[in-house]
C-alpha cells in the first residue's frame, strides 16, 4: 500500500509541474507561428510575398514600392554601418551598381501577433565598376502591422562569403 501511495504522490506532482510548461506551450502556439509547419499560413505567404516584393523593387531600383514596404522609423544595418529610412532606401535603388535579377531563398517566417521575423537569403546579379557580381546576403527583417498593413520596421543583413555563397 505505501509503494501505491508514493506512486500516485510521484504522478500528482509530476503533473502539476508539468502542467505550467503544457499551458506555456498550448499559449504561444496559439499566439504564433513559424515555418516549421509543413503549410505556411496566410500571413506567412503574405510576408513571403512582401520579401520578394521588395526584391523586384531593386531589380527596378523602384524607391517607391521599397518606401511603401518599410515604416517611418525603419532602421537597416549592414557590415557598413546603420542607415535610416532615406539612406537605406537609397542604397537599395541608386548607385553604380546595376541589379539585373534579385529573390529570395530559404525564407522562414515566425509570427506573433502584428509582429513578425522573416530570415532568409537574398541573392542579388547584375554588374557594377568592379564587373559582374552574383551576391547572396543572409538577412533578417522585422515586420509589423501598422495601420492594417504589415511593413518592415528594422532590417539586418550580411553579404556571405564567397565559399558559402
Amino acid at each position: 500500500m505505501t509503494n501505491r501511495l508514493l506512486s500516485a504522490r510521484w504522478l500528482v506532482l509530476f503533473a502539476l509541474a508539468s502542467a505550467p510548461a503544457s499551458i506555456l506551450f498550448a499559449q504561444q502556439g496559439a499566439h504564433s507561428s513559424d515555418s516549421s509547419t509543413a503549410v505556411p499560413t496566410a500571413t506567412q505567404k503574405t510576408l513571403y510575398a512582401l520579401e520578394n516584393r521588395w526584391a523586384e523593387g531593386v531589380v527596378h531600383r523602384d524607391a517607391a514600392t521599397v518606401r511603401r514596404l518599410v515604416a517611418p522609423k525603419w532602421i537597416y544595418s549592414d557590415e557598413s554601418g546603420t542607415m535610416n529610412r532615406e539612406q537605406g532606401i537609397a542604397s537599395f535603388t541608386s548607385g553604380t551598381d546595376t541589379v539585373t535579377s534579385a529573390g529570395n531563398d530559404g525564407m522562414h517566417a515566425i509570427v506573433y501577433g502584428n509582429t513578425a521575423v522573416v530570415t532568409g537569403i537574398l541573392w542579388m546579379k547584375g554588374h557594377g565598376a568592379q564587373g559582374p557580381f552574383d551576391h547572396r546576403y543572409r538577412y533578417t527583417d522585422t515586420w509589423m502591422k501598422l495601420g492594417g498593413r504589415w511593413q518592415c520596421i528594422a532590417s539586418q543583413d550580411y553579404l556571405l562569403p564567397a565559399a558559402a555563397q
